[in-house]
């Protein structure tokens, strides 16, 4: 006797690595600047969402992530991909405008 065939796995299949891509898809960094607006002008409290890990109290914001208590949160704004986030999102919004301009769809003077 032989050794058994292993099984397959998804990673030949499109449709499969698409569907896990959108599943896990993050928001872009013009949604989180926008959502840091509206916080630091209105100064939201954020709802208690049993759904959501640490009941959805313990955000935060330049990364778009919740976390299960505040010791978590502490240890995670100390790492290297949370600095590098802060400095992705502080950096200036692109408008509409300039990204036509970009593609090549805005107006040249030449």
């Amino acid at each position: 006797m032989g050794r058994y065939r292993p099984k397959r796995t998804q990673k030949g299949k499109l449709d499969h690595r698409k569907a896990v891509k959108v599943k896990r898809r993050k928001k872009d960094l013009d949604q989180i600047q926008d959502e840091i607006k509206i916080v630091v002008k209105k100064g939201l409290k954020l709802p208690f969402d049993p759904d959501l890990p640490g009941l959805g109290q313990f955000y935060c914001p330049h990364c778009a992530r919740y976390f299960i208590n505040l010791n978590t949160l502490r240890n995670h704004e100390r790492t290297k991909d949370h600095k590098k986030q802060m400095k992705r999102v502080e950096e200036k919004q692109y408008t509409q405008k300039e990204a036509e301009e970009a593609a090549g769809l805005g107006t040249s003077n030449s």
